[in-house]
């Protein structure tokens, strides 16, 4: 395998959309295929097309209406409304 068939942790996470945390936590959990190779752990290029992209695993993306946005400060908001009370409503769950 040449050095240009494999990818560092790093780029490996910038063509999945995903942090090089998260490929670690993959490697290590045999979702993604690796090698060492000179001290260096490398992801082959091949490993990438049976691996998930973040927007595959059916997380809905953060927008300006997700409910998570109407509770930033809930939990400080000196007596006014929405508050902590406020919470289980806003995400509409009761």
């Amino acid at each position: 395998m040449t050095r240009e068939a494999a990818l560092s942790v790093e780029e490996a996470g910038r063509l999945l959309g995903i942090s090089p945390a998260t490929v670690w936590r993959r490697i290590r959990s045999g979702e993604i295929e690796s090698i060492r190779r000179g001290g260096r752990r490398l992801v082959p290029k091949a490993a990438l097309d049976h691996a998930t992209i973040a927007s595959d695993e059916g997380i809905r993306a953060m927008d300006r209406s997700h409910p998570i946005f109407r509770l930033v400060g809930a939990g400080r908001s000196g007596g006014g409304s929405p508050g902590a009370r406020d919470k289980h409503a806003i995400l509409g769950r009761r």
